[in-house]
């Protein structure tokens, strides 16, 4: 078979950049630029500006595009409402990117504050994490993106925030009120049935991923929960999956990245060129330049079995006990299971349950790892015993399973219906957001989210019994102050979890397994952040006590970014490897120029 090449934003080549900033060869070891551009995390800005401080207006063109890059005489036939905007860098920047799409005829697309492609660029997951941004832009090539990249360096003012899926709960991260970037036009999916590696566009979400890569009976270390999550963010944080006990995380099956620097030279990286910026992205999240694609290994796949269970609370007990059972007994790589406590308050109704979500990479073996969880259900969505054709080839779509099993979008958890109609400048005027939080009308669900995340090596029934405690605690709370969920997750690891562990950023080591014990609150109103964060962090910290006194956790863990509150330290996201990090991250982006996005910033070294 031919290798597989799917529709995506190309690349151009190019050759190595030094530290000086010279061009040099592209057998250089130094940082170069070829043919592509890796996006390094899809994170944005933390700090806000009030949104009266400049809101795009429009700018109109001549209609045959530009010959020359250099305008900086040129008198271009724009118009402006000087009230729209106070600040010049943002203007002259705005003017420079917008004639780089009109140049490239739309194949890089610049969206003016308010329009469709606007709402569709800046919107994200939550309202909570949603911006609103003076413009986006769309680069649809390396050739663009590199030149929207220079436009950056020299206005070195401008803030900016770059998006892969949007899926971050942290406010400005991968959204800004400065200038938004969307990689939703690198979307390319290329199969290579010589090497089994698939190049991923980093403006792809995991849905499509899967869908694709499954035609060809092969699967990925990807996310446990494809519904919405991009693979850029997922993969520069470090990557835990269901197969994660089979192969580790999913930077440990990066084969390669295309990255745009800093200076706006487009380069390679992986282990044998290029090593050290390799070492750096992966877990190293948005510090050292933004990437725009990613080459994975790839894994057989044959029909899966997935299932998930649901508990009344008052089987709690009955539950925890088959849970420790299943991960003092099942030493099965193939074979995963992510629990949790989950409470809803919906129109007025609380619900509260217990989810067992179970995974096994193939058909379920005679010895059954889970049938002891399944003894105590009373439902079965895919009766464990016998699987006929049409389950079977269900399960070979592993996009479409998870899908059924996503809790991140259950219509029920929100009150109202998520926007997807386009949103125009009457909707988002300056009026409308004098009286509204900036969020407002961008976010593809009406609800604010944090996640917050403690980590440890193994559960106890001592643990358990704790998550249900302040599982209880949370959801107690919800009627009075506009809750809308509180799941807190179990997802215990194979001790074996890390033994293919490769040298990364985010430090995992062999012999030290370690996971996220995810806490997840979902509220209306941004009234009530402040009171959700701060009981967020108060179960947290009572969580970590005693996972400490069970000897689950120690202060030797590190934090793991994809889900950590925007607060948590960076030293304690990179331990040991924090100084290697801030020298590598000198050499690539020596004037800070990521520092003009949010996420969590690696310092300069000095």
């Amino acid at each position: 078979m031919a290798p597989h090449l799917a529709h995506g934003a190309g690349s151009n080549p190019a050759d190595t950049v030094h530290d000086n900033g010279h061009v040099g060869s592209a057998n250089s070891d130094d940082p170069g630029t070829e043919d592509g551009a890796t996006y390094v995390g899809s994170m944005g800005i933390t700090g806000k500006h009030s949104i009266t401080q400049g809101i795009h207006a429009s700018i109109d063109y001549n209609d045959e595009p530009d010959q020359s890059d250099d305008d900086s005489d040129g008198d271009l036939d724009a118009s402006y409402d000087a009230d729209f905007w106070t600040e010049k860098e943002y203007v002259e920047a705005t003017k420079e990117i917008q004639k780089i799409c009109k140049n490239s005829k739309n194949v890089s697309q610049f969206w003016r504050f308010g329009g469709a492609g606007y709402k569709l660029s800046v919107s994200h997951q939550f309202e909570s994490s949603s911006e609103v941004a003076r413009c986006a832009v769309q680069p649809g090539n390396i050739d663009d993106f590199e030149k929207i990249m220079k436009v950056l360096k020299t206005y070195d003012k401008v803030k900016f925030a770059v998006k892969g899926g949007g899926h971050s709960t942290n406010p400005g991260f991968s959204s800004t009120t400065g200038i938004q970037i969307s990689l939703a036009n690198f979307n390319e999916l290329e199969y290579n049935s010589k090497t089994q590696n698939l190049r991923i566009g980093a403006g792809c979400l995991f849905d499509e991923v899967y869908k694709e890569i499954a035609q060809y009976k092969r699967n990925i270390v990807g996310g446990a929960t494809a519904a919405g999550v991009g693979v850029a963010g997922w993969l520069l944080g470090g990557g835990y999956s269901l197969l994660t006990n089979q192969y580790g995380l999913g930077i440990d099956n990066l084969v390669e990245v295309q990255v745009v620097l800093c200076n706006g030279k487009s380069v390679k990286a992986s282990a044998e060129r290029n090593s050290d910026l390799f070492f750096a992205i992966r877990g190293g999240g948005n510090n050292f330049g933004i990437v725009t694609s990613f080459t994975v290994k790839t894994y057989p796949l044959g029909p899966i079995y997935r299932n998930m269970l649901t508990f009344p609370t008052d089987k709690a007990t009955k539950v925890k006990e088959a849970i420790m059972n299943y991960i003092d007994k099942c030493k099965e790589k193939k074979a995963a299971i992510v629990a949790a406590y989950r409470h809803f308050y919906i129109r007025g109704e609380q619900e509260d349950k217990i989810t067992v979500d179970l995974f096994y990479d193939g058909p379920l073996p005679s010895d059954n790892p889970f049938e002891e969880l399944l003894e105590l259900s009373d439902e079965k969505w895919i009766d464990h015993e016998v699987q006929n054709e049409a389950d079977k080839k269900l399960a070979e779509n592993f996009a479409f399973m998870d899908q059924l099993f996503s809790h991140i979008h259950d219509p029920s958890r929100v009150t109202a219906a998520p926007l997807h109609c386009p949103v125009y400048g009457t909707r988002l005027s300056l009026k409308t957001y004098a009286k509204n939080p900036p969020q407002a009308g961008v976010g593809e669900e009406n609800v604010r989210v944090r996640w917050g995340t403690v980590m440890v090596s193994h559960f106890t029934r001592k643990l358990l019994d704790e998550i249900e405690d302040q599982s209880k605690l949370a959801a107690s709370k919800m009627k009075d102050n506009q809750g809308k969920s509180a799941v807190i997750d179990i997802w215990p690891f194979q001790p074996s979890m890390f033994d293919t562990s490769t040298s990364a950023a985010w430090p995992h080591e062999k012999g030290q397994p370690n996971g996220p014990l995810l806490v997840c609150f979902q509220w209306e109103g941004e009234s009530n952040d402040r009171y959700w964060i701060g009981l967020m962090m108060q179960i947290l910290q009572s969580i970590q006590k005693v996972a400490e006194a069970e000897g689950c956790t120690n202060d030797k863990l590190p934090k793991y970014c994809n889900t950590s509150l925007a607060d948590t330290p960076v030293k304690d996201i990179y331990k040991k490897h924090l100084s290697k990090l801030m020298t590598i991250r000198a050499k690539y982006d020596p004037d800070d120029m990521m520092g003009r996005t949010g996420g969590f910033r690696i310092p300069l070294a000095s």
